[in-house]
């Protein structure tokens, strides 16, 4: 009677103690990916299971997304999109790598679609401030001397949310333009 007693108490305390899928998401999203078909084979799969497998497919964009690995923060997006069409965290994701795919590609008309594409995420998480880096990236790239545009993008991105790094990039970034304007400013009068 005692082991039974034991047994159930460990059986329990396993139950209440192990990480749910949602937190699964969070910290090992490759577990709750690996365990997908599983969780929902189910006849009624909860919200909650199905924002956990779609979390754990965002959180992998992300995370490729931030090592420049478009190709496979792209797959994780749409993977992401296949459960959740609406979903914005992956309709960001997607928009900020065509963006950048636009960016690099460096020409006046990939610039324009570019910032189109940063524009379009910034829909998306109007709270982040990287798109708006981008943004002044791109103008500054497609013309230098544009200089109310490149600096108003700048300053929106410092509005926003940004990684200490990029933060201190967009601080510098501002500084410089800042000084070009008023070399030119000086310059015409």
């Amino acid at each position: 009677m005692k082991l039974f007693i034991i047994l159930s108490l460990v059986c329990y305390w396993l139950a209440c103690c192990a990480p749910s899928v949602t937190e699964l998401a969070k910290t090992s999203p490759e577990t709750v990916i690996a365990r997908k078909d599983e969780l929902l084979a189910r006849k009624s799969v909860s919200e909650e299971t199905l924002m956990a497998v779609v979390n754990a497919y965002n959180t992998l964009g992300s995370t490729a997304l931030n090592a420049k690995n478009y190709d496979e923060a792209e797959k994780q997006f749409k993977e992401s999109l296949v459960l959740d069409n609406k979903n914005k965290q992956a309709k960001y994701g997607l928009a900020m790598i065509e963006g950048l795919r636009l960016f690099k590609k460096g020409n006046r008309s990939a610039l324009w679609d570019s910032l189109e594409k940063f524009g379009e995420a910034t829909y998306f998480d109007p709270t982040k401030g990287e798109p708006y880096y981008w943004m002044g990236r791109a103008y500054e790239k497609k013309d230098d001397g544009d200089f109310e545009l490149i600096v108003e993008a700048y300053e929106n991105a410092l509005k926003g949310n940004l990684n200490p790094e990029l933060k201190t990039e967009v601080e510098n970034c501002l500084a410089t333009v800042k000084i070009r304007e008023k070399t030119h400013e000086s310059f015409w009068k």
